[in-house]
C-alpha cells in the first residue's frame, strides 16, 4: 500500500477521478479502487466528483491506520514492518550533535539495523532499559608535524 500525501488535496474542490489520479501521478483505477474501498463519490450524474475534502479524510484516515507506534523499549524495523526489540538488548549510542544523538540496535527477528533518534537528555532513561555503549569523547590533534 503506498502512502499518498493527502495535504496535496485541495478541499474546496471537486475531481473526476482522471484529476484526482493526476495529483497523485497515479493510475484512475487506482481512484476507482479507493471508491470501492469507502471513498466517498457523487454518482448522481458523470462524471463522477470525488469532494476534495472527503479524498483528504479518506487519504488521513488510511495514512493513520498503517502506523505503528512503538513503546519505550521497541524500535521500528523496517524490514519486519512493525516494532521490535533489540537483539540481546544491546544498544549503541551515536551522537549526531551535541543535544540529539541516534540509539542503534539489531533486529531480534531478522537481524536489520534498527534505529530511533533521542535527546542526549533522556539517555538515563535508556540506559536504565537496555545495556547501552556510549562511546568515549573524541580526542583533538592538538600538535601537527606539518611544516608550512
Amino acid at each position: 500500500m503506498a502512502n499518498y500525501n493527502p495535504n496535496l488535496v485541495k478541499i474546496h474542490r471537486n475531481y473526476t477521478y482522471e484529476e484526482l489520479a493526476e495529483v497523485f501521478g497515479i493510475h484512475k483505477n487506482t481512484v476507482a479502487q479507493w471508491v470501492k474501498n469507502g471513498l466517498p463519490c457523487l454518482k448522481e450524474q458523470r462524471p463522477f466528483l470525488v469532494l476534495g475534502v472527503e479524498a483528504k479524510a479518506f487519504l488521513q484516515t488510511r495514512r493513520q491506520s498503517s502506523k505503528r507506534k512503538c513503546k519505550h523499549n521497541e524500535f521500528y524495523c523496517v524490514r519486519c514492518k512493525k516494532p521490535v526489540k533489540p537483539a540481546e538488548n544491546f544498544v549503541e549510542y551515536v551522537s549526531i550533535s551535541p543535544t540529539k544523538g541516534r540509539l542503534t540496535a539489531l533486529c531480534e527477528c531478522c537481524e536489520g539495523v534498527v534505529n530511533k533518534f533521542v535527546a542526549y537528555t533522556r539517555l538515563d532513561e535508556y540506559e536504565a532499559s537496555f545495556d547501552l555503549d556510549k562511546p568515549i569523547g573524541l580526542e583533538h590533534i592538538k600538535d601537527t608535524d606539518s611544516s608550512l
